[in-house]
């Protein structure tokens, strides 16, 4: 990957002697520093304003035969089971959320390792996923790595075997889709034009006739199921090469494609043009999960890269015409192209007049571009319109409704072959596409749609619901007479229904009722009878023609439904008769949603929580599956299943209750807040912010302050992305050798001079089953050779100094950043033949520091993990539970997992954050065989001898005592381990991988342990608010007050363990004293004999005496 370069583009001859494949070793041969895709990366407080990175044609094929290799390897062409014959190509299906680099390029892997790519809607109902698979005979399926993927596709093959009769054997397998890092590999692994030659050599490209299939691509739902369409080899190079009939070039230009879902047909058709037009494609950056556009994400993607085209559905741009800024950067562009439905009349009137070029885009699946694109002028009075291709031979029909005023049309081959034929015009195949047109009043040649000859709606988001079979199902409940489905132009679908003869007597009168209750009861009782079959008739609807119950609307018995002479109902009569109620629902529902569920009395984290959680799962688990009962609090709502439909429900659900029951002003918020925090545990964390602020702009602070987080988060996440590469496959023979319980283990440790590690390295000597144990010691400061520094930490903690002379111990030293840690080659080398076990335990410690001055550490235990893996030993972590201090809220002990998914959580300090990259690149290696213990070790509190290191938090907290005349008080537990209780436990860890949390098994009160305190120095015991203030107030006074009260120096965490004891009941309950997080050990006790005593001696005043008497007090 590189900036964006300067190269010219050579584009390939487009008369047809090139397939598409074929152009792609063109730009291998002529454009190879061209750029194909171009993102922005993420910010980090290392760099915030990295350059745009352009993924270039060069690097693009190289990843296309990358993943055609990878494919050719796992589907040998003799195990073809879903193929007519054997020279029917293999059909793989993608089921997964969009990622566009990754999934653009498999999706031009499969094509060149001459199978069929279909990319299916994750959007779909698992009934469609299975008609589609069984309609195309797929033979496997890519799946994304979300959970929601693996749970539609499972129930998508219950509905094979159900309703196809598919066999266990029948069902095709999955695999997960590759992702970036398993196409565009690191220069150490891809020798590019040789890789590329040799697997030519292996694949050879495959000749096909032009009536072959290509390309599977599904319909978004004109039908009872969505329909697939064929693309023939024929259709693929037409769509590439009409290019030509564009009304201008698009050489050199970025097109913004972050709104397009990569396995729709828009994006599809995109990549393909590409190959022939040398555009340039703005996208998000390569990541998993993928980034789920929103207004804000989309603006900052393709500004940042510079984009001068953009498409859109109608809904984003919607949204952004409330915003300024937004709209000045769209008045820009060259282009705003909006598709796939209507755009608001409003709106659009409004953004055109400020100057913004918006175009209508026009297509179908089974086309292709209909319209010019792009147009070579931009019209702003007439943004509605488009012009027809030059590709296509149109033919128009005037209609018979409206005089001839508007025209259906049917579409032959010119340049441009219709992939489905549905009638022929003088004796040529044909494709009428049912969509009526009208021509401008002015602009001869630009026509807008008018409606269609079928009943299909066509909402905001670009979706198509087909009312006919939903209305059917509908039709079967008992209680309903006729129904009619809406929402053309709208964001959501919703339906009228007529109740029965008996049913509809309730209702006489009910709509000039005075009584609103009533009426409200009346209504409400008849949507529950009937709601049964709106949840059969969801079940069998793609995601986004899905019925909410607000949606329904009960006709009035003084507007009856009006029927054809076949006593079929007038649709289009019926929805104008009921314009009026229709509009207002959809006002009703801009306002409110589901207000069954009452807003909380309290607004603390607790009571925000359950409410968010409540409206979370009424929305997201409406439509599933009875298994699907819970979501996590940390589950990404877009991840397991939800969308941008569901999320405005959520947030228009939480609107209504901070407007009713908080009486906050909601007008301040346009943004759907959902987007910036798609979790249970963010977003309530929101709510509650809002509340506690008073206002949403009132709350900017703190959203600045989430902004900060995410930042944060984003650092991390790049380093961890950036240690998890080009891992090497574990050494599996060695590995098992070490994990088989043999007495013989030798040991590498780090970290054997701190205060934990003194005691590791004793309890290893004396332990009869280490055979050896090699340390690494950097020299110290002072010049001191690693023996000496070894032994004067063994003095300073009271540990045996002699052991530095014990024939087990192999002191070197060593440089852990460094490769080979700094090591002769000869010395690496021989130590790495004997190893079995290394223990990770050296890492700086100083919470002022930043993620950055961490990085030596993060690089030193990747060296950690490499050696690992090449001997196969097991790998000893030792993080700390100080990874969760920024979980908010917990229910319970057990909410803290075997493994934190969510950065945030650890986000309070460089230090955290380094030791969460760090589990993170150990369990990304997991993946390539490592076998790991992850060490999270609570607060260590000392020596036996009582040696604490007085710089740390307690210490310096209680050697201000004499200074400020108090000591803070605090009645919950602290789970403190002392350093050789920690040892102890740690050799019983050396065998079975597994995080484990290591932390007291028996707790004890710290206001015990300060009542002793202040009586042996003579202060007081004060709130820990009360301590605080006294701290700050000496500092403000005094400035050299820091040279003797050390605590002062570390005065930002103090301040952060403060801000604790202002939150609610339930969080300092479920708190350890001083804000700590409460967790619990059970593997540790589990695997250790020492930990599970139930007499395990617990801290006192012995202990304490002996700290104080460290610390001179």
């Amino acid at each position: 990957m590189s900036a964006l370069p300067s190269a010219k583009f050579t584009p390939p001859p487009l008369d047809g002697s090139l397939t598409v494949m074929q152009m792609l070793d063109w730009h291998y041969t002529y454009n190879p520093s061209y750029p194909l895709f171009l993102y922005a990366p993420i910010n980090t407080d290392a760099d915030p304003s990295p350059e745009n990175v352009a993924v270039t044609w060069g690097e693009a094929v190289e990843a296309v035969y990358t993943g055609a290799k990878l494919l050719k390897d796992q589907f040998p062409d003799s195990t073809n089971t879903s193929a007519d014959s054997a020279n029917k190509a293999k059909v793989i299906a993608i089921l997964s959320h969009s990622d566009a680099v990754p999934y653009y390029t498999t999706v031009l892997s499969i094509l060149r390792a001459n199978y069929v790519p279909f990319p299916i809607s994750p959007r779909n109902s698992p009934q469609a996923v299975a008609h589609l698979i069984n309609q195309v005979g797929v033979s496997h399926i890519l799946l994304g790595h979300d959970q929601s993927m693996q749970q539609l596709m499972k129930r998508a093959a219950e509905f094979l075997k159900e309703d196809f009769g598919y066999t266990k054997e029948k069902i095709p397998s999955t695999s997960m889709i590759p992702v970036f890092e398993d196409l565009y590999l690191s220069k150490s692994q891809n020798d590019g034009k040789e890789r590329v030659k040799n697997i030519k050599e292996e694949i050879p490209l495959k000749t096909l006739g032009s009536r072959e299939i290509q390309l599977y691509i599904h319909s978004s739902g004109s039908t009872a199921f969505p329909k697939p369409i064929s693309w023939t080899s024929r259709g693929v190079q037409e769509l590439a090469t009409r290019v030509q009939f564009a009304g201008r070039s698009l050489t050199g230009k970025i097109f913004s494609l972050h709104v397009i879902p990569a396995f729709h047909g828009m994006g599809l058709f995109h990549i393909f043009s590409a190959a022939a037009a040398g555009v340039i494609h703005g996208v998000f950056p390569p990541q998993t999960p993928p980034v789920v556009p929103s207004p804000q994400n989309v603006f900052e993607g393709a500004s940042r890269t510079g984009a001068e085209y953009l498409r859109s559905v109608p809904s984003l741009i919607e949204a952004w015409s409330h915003t300024p800024a937004y709209v000045d950067w769209l008045a820009g562009l060259s282009a705003v192209f909006y598709a796939g439905g209507p755009l608001d009349s409003e709106v659009g009137n409004r953004l055109s007049e400020q100057g913004v070029p918006l175009c209508c885009a026009y297509g179908s699946t089974e086309l292709g571009g209909i319209s010019e694109f792009p147009p070579s002028e931009v019209l702003r009075d007439a943004w509605k319109y488009f012009k027809l291709s030059k590709g296509f031979n149109f033919h128009l029909i005037p209609s018979t409704k409206d005089g001839g005023d508007t025209k259906t049309f049917e579409l032959s081959g010119g340049h441009c072959t219709p992939q489905v034929f549905n009638n022929t015009i003088d004796g040529v195949d044909a494709y009428s596409t049912h969509d009526m047109i009208k021509e401008h009043p002015k602009y001869k040649g630009y026509w807008k749609i008018f409606g269609r000859m079928d009943s299909q709606i066509i909402h905001s988001s670009g979706e198509k619901t087909n009312p006919g079979p939903l209305e059917s199902i509908m039709n079967q409940d008992p209680h309903i007479s006729a129904c009619v489905m809406f929402g053309h132009g709208k964001f959501q679908a919703g339906i009228i229904v007529e109740p029965i003869e008996e049913e509809r007597e309730q209702f006489i009168g009910a709509d000039t009722s005075e009584n609103v209750n009533e009426r409200e009861a009346k209504l409400e009782g008849f949507r529950n009878k009937i709601w049964p079959t709106v949840e059969k008739m969801n079940a069998y609807a793609p995601q986004h023609s899905r019925v909410f119950k607000e949606m329904i609307l009960v006709a009035s018995p003084s507007k009856p439904f009006t029927y054809t002479s076949k006593n079929t109902t007038r649709n289009a009569v019926i929805i104008r008769d009921y314009a009026p109620e229709i509009e207002a629902l959809y006002a009703d529902i801009e306002e409110s949603t589901q207000p069954s569920i009452p807003a909380p009395q309290q607004w603390d984290l607790g009571s925000s929580k359950a409410f968010v959680r409540a409206v979370v799962e009424s929305v997201l688990l409406k439509d599933k599956s009875e298994s699907a009962t819970t979501i996590g609090d940390e589950d990404d709502f877009f991840q397991v299943g939800g969308d941008s439909l569901q999320a405005t429900w959520i947030r228009n659900s939480i609107m209504r209750a901070l407007r009713d029951g908080a009486k906050i002003d909601t007008r301040g918020s346009a943004s759907n807040f959902v987007y910036e925090y798609p979790a249970i545990e963010t977003l309530s964390a929101f709510v509650a912010s809002v509340v506690g602020n008073g206002s949403f702009d009132a709350a900017v602070g703190q959203q600045e302050s989430d902004a900060q987080v995410k930042t944060v988060v984003r650092g991390m996440n790049r380093m961890v992305e950036k240690y998890s590469k080009d891992f090497i496959v574990a050494n599996s023979t060695l590995r098992n050798d070490s994990m088989t319980g043999k007495t013989r283990k030798v040991v590498l440790m780090t970290g054997s001079t701190g205060g934990v590690g003194v005691h590791i390295l004793d309890r290893l000597l004396e332990d009869s089953a280490v055979e050896k144990v090699y340390t690494l010691v950097r020299r110290g400061k002072d010049n001191k050779d690693v023996k000496t520094k070894q032994k004067e930490a063994f003095v300073e903690r009271g540990v045996d100094p002699g052991l530095v002379e014990n024939s087990k111990l192999v002191l070197l030293e060593a440089h852990l950043s460094e490769e080979r840690f700094g090591l002769e080659e000869n010395v690496f080398e021989g130590m790495k033949e004997e190893l079995t076990h290394i223990i990770a335990n050296a890492w700086r410690v100083d919470f002022n520091l930043g993620l950055t001055s961490f990085e030596s550490d993060v690089k030193g235990l990747r060296y950690m993990v490499d050696l690992a893996l090449i001997t196969g030993s097991l790998l000893v972590f030792t993080s700390s539970v100080g990874i969760f201090q920024g979980m908010t809220q917990l229910r319970r002990k057990t909410s803290i997992l075997r493994s934190s998914r969510f950065p945030q959580v650890a986000s309070t300090s460089g230090y955290t954050q380094s030791k969460w990259v760090s589990e993170q690149i150990i369990q990304n290696a997991s993946t390539a065989g490592l076998h790991s213990v992850i060490v999270r070790l609570g607060q260590a509190c000392g020596s036996p001898n009582g040696s604490w290191n007085r710089k740390e938090w307690l210490p310096a907290l209680v050697r201000s005592a004499p200074f400020l005349g108090c000591i803070p008080d605090d009645d919950r537990e602290i789970s403190w381990i002392p350093a050789d209780l920690v040892a102890r436990a740690f050799r019983d860890f050396l065998d079975t991988p597994i995080f484990v949390h290591l932390i007291h098994p028996r707790p004890v009160r710290w206001s015990d342990l300060a009542r002793t305190i202040g009586s042996k120095l003579n202060v007081d015991v004060v709130p820990f608010t009360t301590w605080i203030k006294k701290l700050e107030q000496v500092g403000k006074k005094d400035k050299n007050a820091e040279e003797k009260i050390s605590a002062l120096r570390i005065l930002p965490s103090y301040q952060g363990m403060a801000a604790k004891y202002s939150g609610s009941h339930e969080q300092t309950e479920l708190e350890e004293a001083f804000g700590m997080t409460l967790i619990g050990n059970e593997n540790a006790k589990r695997l250790s004999k020492t930990l599970a005593d139930p007499d395990a001696p617990q801290l006192g005043q012995e202990d304490l005496m002996r700290w104080l008497a460290y610390w001179g007090l």
